[in-house]
């Protein structure tokens, strides 16, 4: 059994990553949900109960819109593409915060949550 039960990560300089090697803000993005991937693999391998993403502070209002929507799209196909994924390695998936995104997204979000909401394995 694994001491270690609960992991949190604040989710931040992926957009400056991306400019310095990348050139660009929002391959850095793409890149850090690619970490995210491989961070779920490694909690589930080493049995860490809880996983919480601090992702999207109220600080990150202030950037600029089209880097906002990008980033929700990510959400949005992350949710679209691995939510069955997740399901079926019993992940539950618990969003936590103020949710102030588009009522399309809010409804993902939901949906998720409400089909993993039986499963065993928590990822907060």
């Amino acid at each position: 059994m694994n001491p270690l039960n609960h992991v949190a990560i604040i989710m931040d300089g992926n957009g400056r990553w991306g400019l310095k090697y990348k050139n660009s803000r929002n391959e850095g993005h793409k890149a850090g949900l690619k970490t995210v991937e491989k961070i779920i693999k490694e909690t589930i391998k080493n049995k860490i109960k809880y996983l919480t993403l601090y992702a999207f502070s109220s600080e990150n209002w202030k950037r600029p819109k089209k880097e906002i929507e990008f980033l929700f799209g990510l959400l949005e196909s992350f949710l679209l593409n691995r939510i069955d994924d997740l399901h079926k390695q019993d992940i539950r998936l618990k969003i936590i915060g103020i949710k102030k995104f588009s009522s399309k997204l809010n409804n993902l979000l939901k949906l998720s949550e409400n089909k993993t909401s039986k499963n065993k394995k928590t990822s907060d």
